[in-house]
């Protein structure tokens, strides 16, 4: 049975609380774009909420913490809701971590136009036009749970479109088991889609970017249901700042191209894929050990800063927030075969390399061997995905290093293991 059409935002992570990472040596006509940068996205969303009309605005939580935020934060979400409120437009509210609803200040009341979802037990409600049932929209905040319980999301079915909200990490496969067209669902700061079919799973993603581990674009999803129950989904950009991780090949240093050069293409390309946005911008750049010169922290500091002295002060600016040294994918095959201690060295590094460096464990060297900070020998023994692996490629690039007698320094001690020291 055909019903009207109708429109709504899916939003989520503002993370007011939360000022942009990964910066160095910021200049000072960047700081205030820098530090405006998620107030203007969070406000961007209510202003399109505005201009295109929908009829109600979700946030899949994590908007901000009160606390953190303080006064200002507070103020500025009143701002936007009661803006909503003046045009009549909805918003259905589950918080997340940040943004528990213990949280907020219980002397502040939410706008008339304001739900926000308790974390005991999933709520139902229903938007209306003119009277007429149109959504049904299940919520709940999160209680802590970092897993989202489909089953909770249980519905009697009827002729109203169907959305549930939810904060957290989900599983596609028992999420499609409910009868659900669309889930909003917050608690990631990228946007992934989890499934397009029978039913619709988004996170939706930040609207700005925080760290390099968030690069790409961020936003909203925007999404218009049409009478027949069609859904056209848009995910809109509006992110300040974006973060990029740029990789140059060894293979194009290698053959003696000018990496003042490549690295000015490259920074073309991400302009224009940034579409006027300012971009930050880490480089990882794989040498070409066995060609190279001296590429010492001297050498480093002045690439990064003619990067950022041709690139970095435009509108829009690309800042270089730092330039990253790693072997190349494969390090010389002569090197390998030599009959030295080089050569020892790399094929016992190749070995553990093809078990993804499993079965390493680096603590008891680091705890006899180094004696460094607590936040070096963190680095070094990190348990996170992936890092046993990256610590062996810095490991065999020390060794390298060593052992070839410091051609290519690379082990100072402002540049270790690949990146600045912090």
């Amino acid at each position: 049975m055909a019903k009207e059409s109708f429109r709504f935002i899916h939003a989520s992570d503002f993370h007011l609380e939360r000022p942009l990472q990964d910066i160095l040596d910021l200049p000072d006509h960047l700081k205030r774009v820098l530090v405006d940068a998620p107030w203007r996205a969070a406000e961007a969303i209510f202003e399109q909420a505005v201009v295109e009309n929908v009829d109600f605005v979700i946030l899949a939580g994590d908007l901000l913490n009160p606390v953190a935020s303080g006064a200002q934060g507070v103020a500025f979400l009143l701002e936007q809701f009661e803006s909503l409120r003046a045009r009549n437009i909805q918003v259905y509210w589950a918080g997340g971590n940040a943004d528990d609803t213990d949280r907020w200040p219980a002397a502040i009341s939410l706008p008339s136009n304001v739900h926000l979802f308790s974390e005991k037990q999933v709520e139902h409600l229903v938007f209306r036009r003119h009277q007429t049932p149109l959504v049904t929209l299940m919520g709940r905040s999160c209680d802590g749970s970092e897993t989202v319980r489909s089953a909770e999301y249980s519905v009697e079915p009827d002729d109203n479109f169907v959305i549930a909200i939810a904060f957290g990490n989900a599983d596609a496969e028992t999420l499609t088991a409910e009868r659900v067209d669309y889930w909003a669902l917050g608690g990631k700061h990228q946007p992934e889609v989890l499934s397009n079919e029978p039913s619709v799973i988004r996170y939706c993603g930040s609207p700005q970017a925080r760290s390099l581990t968030e690069t790409g674009p961020h936003g909203f999803t925007f999404v218009d249901v049409d009478a027949q129950r069609k859904l056209q989904i848009h995910q809109i950009e509006i992110d300040q700042i974006r973060y990029s991780v740029q990789e140059i090949d060894a293979e194009d240093v290698a053959l003696g191209r000018d990496l003042r050069q490549l690295l000015a293409k490259r920074v073309a390309r991400v302009q224009s894929e940034g579409s006027g946005r300012h971009m930050l911008v880490k480089w990882r750049v794989h040498m070409d050990l066995e060609n190279a010169s001296v590429v010492g922290p001297s050498a480093l500091d002045e690439l990064l800063a003619w990067l950022r002295r041709e690139f970095g002060h435009g509108s829009p600016a690309c800042w270089s927030t730092d330039i990253e040294i790693l072997p190349p994918k494969q390090l010389p095959a002569k090197w390998h075969d030599e009959d030295t201690i080089l050569g020892d060295f790399l094929r016992i590094a190749a070995t553990h390399r093809k078990e993804q460096a499993k079965q390493l464990n680096f603590k008891p060297i680091v705890d006899a061997e180094t004696p460094a900070s607590s936040v070096w020998q963190a680095a070094l023994t990190s348990t996170e995905p992936g890092s046993q692996l990256a610590t062996l490629e810095r490991s065999t690039l020390l060794g390298v290093d060593l052992l070839r007698g410091h051609q290519i320094d690379l082990v100072a001690p402002t540049r270790r293991f690949g990146g600045s020291e912090k």
